[in-house]
Formats: structure tokens, C-alpha cells, sequence
């Protein structure tokens, strides 16, 4: 039996074999490791860390949860009198908190500061199993505010101005483009207040630090080209690009981008490297480890009715219901597979989005969407979920199907040769000629109105066929109708015209172009069989019978599902895309460059069982491999600190950040509370950490700038200068 590229691995025999390849790396590891500069040695298990990000639980984001992992495992092996801090937004205004936090109600200022640490702290020890760890931890909060037309939450102050000098040793910045797109405030740490115009030796992260490394998280440049108005995108992907070009080179000594879809930052100290985990409730467990005695063809043939669901479904998706998903590419794959196999492929759908309705309809097809709104309106919910009426049923994939429907395609089989309505308009045409009266004698005249009518009715039946979303829209001016003319009573055509004119203007707008077909998908006979079951926790899946993970997305810069799916020794479908070069090295990673290649994955899996991960894969998966990754990718030899030294590159860097920093004066309070709105006040001494602002004058949140603008103006002038003019 032939096996796919990704499949044809071998695995060592015993474990004397396991441990003398094992020495043997090691050995090559340590001949390939260069002297690095002391300052940027995160090894040193008694060094104290900062780590900055920009979001924070309970928004389980990525750059919430994955910075919170980092710090507890690097809390894990602090030694001395190494301490690690995780500092994070506190959204200040009250409306914004619940835009972010909906289900929650956070207190206003220190209480509601205290309240979500705790909860963090909760999360810290039922999710990731790190109680000591977190009892350990430090939580330092910054004022924020969340814009919602952003979709994020931005600081209102100089982060870096915060944190006490004297503790300043490493900071990881994630997301460090996002933390100083804008030059805030200042906090000062002394009694003493801040002079507005006279140049400050403070340029922030690089010069307060020892070692500060950047991690990019978020492609915004091509966020910009697809959010933006169309006239406008191609400029604000630049400017975005460049601002944040700007800022990494300025305060990051190191940056380490997730994957390889990212633009370019910093060539001269950029790095690619994955330096994310999985929680270890994810992984798959001991007991599933290859039998090193086996050979891989051996464990791999086994045949998909062993493991598959019992009702058949072993694909699906989890994560947000949105088309930049490559949900559009999905269904089209569904057509392919359709195409060569006469069916399509099931697959369950976990998560929820603001595009989950159109993605419904377009799996579905608006007639059997139409016919499912109808159900849940007249039919009572059975215990097991499904819908079920009198003559048919709603399946719990979401389709429908009838008394007459035998091959399961959720239509009746009897009118399955009228998919293109041509013989449902000759039976029409046939019925006119045939049409005899049953009631005495009916003059000619009568007679031609009744036949009209009779095709009237048959064909408005045929539309209704084929457009059932339009008899919700008739129901009431039916009961209308019924209500005044009897049964006997007969129509006139000019009538009968006269009511299909005014039924046409008693439509609802709004609710007609909501229920027409908006896209190719909509239109379908046949719907996909898939069923949309909400959010859910991926770990849940863990021990289920799914076995294949699809995902057709190629947005996300390094997509966590994927890791954690692999992780959890389950196949994983997804295209060839630098977004996931990280994936490629295990055995259960399918990879696809076309659709005829996703076909022939989906029926690759559908025939086999993933293969059990071995230890070595499964190490790769956790956060201590992580973090082993991290301090490696954010090192800098001593041969790469002289050539930046010699080139003048950080020289170069230091006058950028200058320049950043004095842009700030150039623009009056005004400005940014046009784009933030008004300020609460917020005094930034509660915001130091274990209360070392006691006892000092208070520091309100301020946006206003005293200094004249022509000595700002002189001020950015000379940085400007100083930067082209230094050797």
C-alpha cells in the first residue's frame, strides 16, 4: 500500500538507537553554538523578565493566552532572586470593558484590577495546571482603551515609563508594532515633573533594557488591505507597514516573526521561529506512543471504520466563522470531492462569527435554510436535537428530507427530474389542454378564466417550489383573503392581477433581499452535510472520534488550532503556505497545493489512521520546547552585535527611536482625545506594581502638551537631523 510523502518516515528500532541519535545531536548542537552576548543569554534562569502584550484574559485571544503560557513557563525556571512579570491592558472605561469582556462586569479602578487578576489567576490554575506557578507570578496592569472599529485595544501611556528602573532587565514585547504605533505619555517615576520640551535621554524600550525582543504575532499591513475602504487600502497597508517598520527597528534588539508570511521588519535582526506551544492537555497521551519494534506501514494500515465516528463524520473545523477562513475554498473542495465520488464529505463546524449565517446558507442552499426556519417555528425539538415533523424531518446536519426522499439528498425524489423547472412548466401547459369541468356547464369565457387561474396556481406552486422563502411572505395576505371571499367565489384575471400587484408591494423589503440567494453557494439543490454546533473548547475534541482537522485558512500568521489538533495525533488538512512551513516536519500533516490534491487528501484520510506521535514529536509540541526555541531565536552572537556596531545600525536605530519619541510633542491633546474620546481619571501611580507609588503626589492620566509647537517642531527637526547627519 502507498503511503503519502509526509507518511514515509522511519522509525528507529530500539531505544539504544533513540539515545545514540540523541547524543549525537547534541554533540552537533554544541558545535553549531557561537558565543553570544551576555546581555542577550536568556538562559539564565536568574534574570527577571518582563513580558508586554496587548490583550488579556478574559479575551481568549492568541495574544492573551500565549504570553500568559510564556510567562508561567518561564516563572517555572526562575532561580535567585529572578522574578517574572506579565503586564497587561486594563481597559479604563466602563462601556469599552464590556464591548471586550461582555460577559463580564469588571469594578471600576483598583477593584475591577483586582477582580480580573483573579480571574487570570483562576484560568491559570483549572486550564493550564500551573497553581505554583502563579502564586509566583507578577501581574502589572496599563491603562488602555479598546477601539472597536480596530478591533483593539491600544495603551494610553508610555508603557516602558512604568516599569521601575531598577528591575528593567529583559522585555519581550509581543506584538511590539502594536505597543508604540502611537508616542504616549510618560510616567515619572520620580516626584520630580517631566520638562515637555527639553530633550530627554529616555528613548525607551532599548535604552532601558538589556535586552528587549520583539515577537510578531499579527500580519496588520494585510489586515489593512482587506478592511479598508478599496480606494485607501493600498495606502494605509504602507503607512502601517512603515510605522511599524519604524518601531520595531527602534525598540527591539531582536525580532522573531512566527512564520515566514510576514513582511520584513529588520533584515539585519529578524529571525523566523515558532515560539509557541500547546497546553498539555492537548497532547496525545503515553499510552499511544509508537512501538519502536514497528515499522511505520505496520501502524499506518489501518482502516478509517476502526476509529471514524459512528455517524460517519470524522472532518471538521473549529474556530471563527469567518470567510477570510477559507470557508469559499472549502465549499468548492466539497464540490470537487462531489465531482469524483458522486457524495460529499461530512463535516461538524465548531465555533460562532459575525459571517455564520451566510456560511449556513451557503452549505446549505437558501430552500433548505428556508424550510429549517420554518421547521423551528412549527415543530417541536426532539430530546436528540433533530427537528421532526409529520411527513419528513430535519436531519441533525442541518438538511431536510421527506416521506418520498429515499437517497437522503433532503428533497423529494419524486421531483428530482424537475431540477430545471422545464417539465413542472410543461405539466402546466398539459393540464390546460386536459382540463375538464366537473360542475355542470361553464360557458367558454368561464372557461378560459379557469384555466388561467389553474396555471396561475400551477405555476405559483412551482415557485414556491424553488423559492420557498416567499411563502412566509404570502401566509398573511392568504388568511386575509380566506377570511373575506368565500371558496365558491371566483376571480377575475384582472383581479387576480390586481392582488398579485398589491401581494408584490406588501413585501417586505428588508426581509425579501435577506432571504434571496446572495452568492452562487446559496442557490444549491443539494446541501453539504455539515452541522454547525457552536463554540467549544478544542481540548474537549481531544478524546472524541474526530480524526480529521480541516483547515483551509491561510490568514492566520501561525495557526494554534492546527498545532493543537497535530498535537493531539489527529490529521490535519491544510494548504502549502509559509504560515505553515512549522508543520510540515509531522507525519500527520497533509498538505495540498490544488483541489485535486485536497480531494485526494480527504480520501487518503478517510482510508487510514493517523499515525501515533513518538516522543521526539510530541516534545516539539510543548511549551518547555518552546521556550528552548525562544531563547535560542533571541540571541545575538558576539560576531553579529560588532556588525552592528561597525555598520552603524544600532547607532542608526537609537536616532529613530529619538525621532518617534519627539513626534509625540507634535501633536496636542486635542488630537488624540478626538480619536480616544474623553479621559477618566486615572491616577498612574496605582498602575506601578506592589504599590511603590504610595505616599507620592498623584499623576493623572493627560494628554495635554504646554510646550509652544514651534520648539516641538525645532525639537523633531534636530532629531530628524541628528539621525542623517551621524557617521
Amino acid at each position: 500500500m502507498s503511503f503519502p510523502q509526509e507518511h514515509q518516515r522511519t522509525i528507529l528500532n530500539t531505544d539504544n538507537d533513540v539515545d545514540e541519535a540523541s547524543s549525537i545531536k547534541q554533540e552537533e548542537e554544541k558545535k553549531s553554538i557561537k558565543p553570544t552576548t551576555k546581555a542577550s543569554d536568556l538562559s539564565d534562569t536568574s534574570r527577571s523578565i518582563h513580558i508586554v502584550t496587548t490583550a488579556s484574559l478574559p479575551w481568549l485571544t492568541g495574544t492573551a493566552v500565549n504570553p500568559l503560557l510564556r510567562a508561567l513557563y518561564f516563572q517555572k525556571s526562575r532561580t535567585g532572586n529572578g522574578k517574572v512579570t506579565l503586564v497587561i491592558p486594563w481597559v479604563v472605561k466602563e462601556k469599552e470593558r464590556l464591548e471586550v469582556y461582555p460577559e463580564y462586569e469588571f469594578a471600576n479602578g483598583k477593584t475591577g484590577r483586582k477582580q480580573q487578576e483573579e480571574l487570570i489567576r483562576k484560568w491559570i490554575v483549572e486550564k493550564a495546571g500551573m497553581g505554583q506557578q502563579s502564586n509566583k507570578l507578577r501581574i502589572q496592569f496599563y491603562p488602555a482603551t479598546y477601539q472597536k472599529k480596530l478591533g483593539s485595544i491600544l495603551t494610553l501611556v508610555d508603557i516602558c515609563s512604568l516599569i521601575p528602573d531598577q528591575e528593567a532587565d529583559v522585555a519581550i514585547l509581543e506584538e511590539p508594532e502594536h505597543l508604540n504605533w502611537f508616542s504616549m505619555p510618560l510616567y515619572s517615576q520620580k516626584n520630580e515633573r517631566r520638562d515637555d520640551f527639553i530633550p530627554s535621554n529616555d528613548i525607551g524600550w532599548t535604552a532601558k533594557f538589556q535586552h528587549v525582543v520583539g515577537i510578531i504575532h499579527t500580519n496588520y499591513p494585510a489586515y489593512a488591505r482587506a478592511g479598508v475602504m478599496r480606494g485607501s487600502r493600498t495606502i494605509a497597508s504602507r503607512t502601517i507597514h512603515a510605522l511599524s517598520k519604524l518601531v520595531c527597528r527602534s525598540y527591539c534588539h531582536k525580532i522573531i516573526k512566527l512564520s515566514d508570511t510576514l513582511p520584513v521588519f529588520a533584515d539585519y535582526k529578524e529571525c523566523v521561529c515558532n515560539v509557541h506551544g500547546v497546553r498539555s492537555d492537548f497532547i496525545q497521551e503515553d499510552h499511544d506512543d509508537v512501538d519502536d519494534t514497528e515499522t511505520t506501514d505496520e501502524n499506518h494500515n489501518v482502516t478509517s471504520t476502526q476509529q471514524g465516528k459512528k455517524d460517519g463524520t470524522s472532518f471538521y473545523f473549529i474556530g471563527k466563522i469567518l470567510w477570510a477562513k477559507g470557508f469559499q475554498y472549502l465549499l468548492d473542495c466539497e464540490e470537487k470531492f462531489r465531482e469524483s465520488t458522486g457524495e460529499y464529505f461530512p463535516i461538524d463546524i465548531f465555533g460562532g462569527g459575525p459571517d455564520l449565517e451566510q456560511v449556513k446558507r451557503a452549505f446549505f442552499g437558501v430552500r433548505s435554510m428556508s424550510i429549517v426556519e420554518r421547521e423551528k417555528d412549527h415543530n417541536s425539538v426532539c430530546e436528540d436535537g433533530s427537528n421532526v415533523q409529520e411527513n419528513g424531518n430535519i436531519s441533525e446536519n442541518g438538511t431536510c428530507t421527506t416521506g418520498n426522499d429515499e437517497d437522503g439528498d433532503g428533497y423529494d425524489d419524486d421531483d428530482d427530474d424537475d431540477a430545471n423547472g422545464t417539465n413542472a412548466v410543461k405539466s402546466v401547459l398539459n393540464s390546460q389542454e386536459n382540463e375538464t369541468s366537473s360542475v355542470g356547464e361553464i360557458h367558454d369565457e368561464d372557461r378560459h378564466e379557469s384555466k388561467v387561474e389553474s396555471a396561475y396556481f400551477q405555476l405559483s406552486q412551482i415557485m414556491l417550489k424553488y423559492m420557498p422563502f416567499l411563502e412566509d411572505e404570502m401566509k398573511y395576505e392568504e388568511n386575509e383573503s380566506s377570511s373575506s371571499t368565500s371558496s365558491t367565489d371566483k376571480l377575475s384575471t384582472l383581479q387576480t392581477l390586481k392582488d398579485g400587484l398589491h401581494l408584490v408591494k406588501s413585501f417586505q423589503k428588508e426581509t425579501l433581499l435577506k432571504k434571496m440567494p446572495k452568492n452562487k453557494y446559496e442557490w444549491r439543490k443539494t446541501p453539504v452535510p455539515a452541522r454547525f454546533l457552536g463554540p467549544k473548547d478544542h481540548a474537549a475534541l481531544k478524546c472524541s472520534a474526530y480524526k480529521v482537522f480541516v483547515n483551509p485558512s491561510v490568514t492566520e500568521v501561525l495557526c494554534t488550532t492546527s498545532a493543537e489538533a497535530l498535537a493531539m495525533g489527529m490529521f490535519v488538512i491544510m494548504p502549502k503556505h509559509p504560515s505553515n512551513e512549522f508543520f510540515y516536519q509531522f507525519p500527520n500533516c497533509l498538505t495540498y497545493e490544488t483541489m485535486d490534491e485536497f480531494v485526494k487528501k480527504i480520501k487518503y484520510a478517510i482510508d487510514h489512521d493517523p499515525l501515533p506521535l513518538t516522543k521526539e514529536l510530541k516534545y516539539m509540541f510543548t511549551w518547555e520546547a518552546a521556550m528552548e526555541r525562544l531563547i535560542q531565536a533571541a540571541a545575538i552572537t558576539d560576531a553579529e552585535w560588532d556588525l552592528l556596531e561597525r555598520t552603524g545600525k544600532t547607532q542608526r536605530d537609537k536616532r529613530k527611536a529619538w525621532i518617534h519619541k519627539e513626534s509625540r510633542k507634535m501633536f496636542k491633546g486635542d488630537i488624540l482625545k478626538s480619536i480616544i474620546g474623553d479621559l477618566p481619571k486615572e491616577d498612574l501611580k496605582d498602575y506601578e506594581i506592589d504599590g511603590n507609588g504610595d505616599g507620592r503626589e498623584q499623576q493623572l492620566l493627560n494628554f495635554d502638551n504646554n510646550s509652544p509647537i514651534i520648539l516641538a517642531f525645532l525639537s523633531l527637526l534636530i532629531a530628524i537631523l541628528s539621525y542623517f547627519a551621524q557617521r
